[in-house]
């Protein structure tokens, strides 16, 4: 029987990339975000501060599980339950026969 990590996967994750098409009333590109896909995910905290007064944790990174087949950039956008996440960088995972069958994608949120 083989693992199937999949069933873990269970974020709703929308991979967004910037688009330059449209031009704003001086003539220059405005920057928008469009969808490219939906997938599922798994969001997990990678690396924390707590201050030692403040009950209030400060998360600084994430990695985020998806399946191998979904395309992803550093140049993408992550949006998840509203928040949206800066791509650090990918990962990619494969089994022992080689084959690729997830990718981990380490993430910043942003404002």
């Amino acid at each position: 029987m083989s693992y199937n990590f999949k069933t873990y996967l269970n974020d709703d994750v929308t991979i967004e990339s910037r688009s330059t098409s449209s031009v704003d009333e001086r003539g220059l590109f405005s920057d928008s975000w469009t969808t490219l896909t939906t997938t599922k995910g798994r969001l997990e905290t990678s690396r924390s501060q707590e201050e030692e007064d403040n009950s209030e944790m400060l998360i600084d990174e994430f990695d985020l599980y998806i399946p191998s087949s979904v395309d992803i950039k550093n140049s993408h956008r992550i949006n998840i339950s509203s928040k949206y996440y800066e791509v650090l960088g990918v990962n990619e995972y494969k089994n022992r026969h080689g084959n690729l069958v997830m990718k981990r994608c380490r993430l910043r949120r942003t404002s």
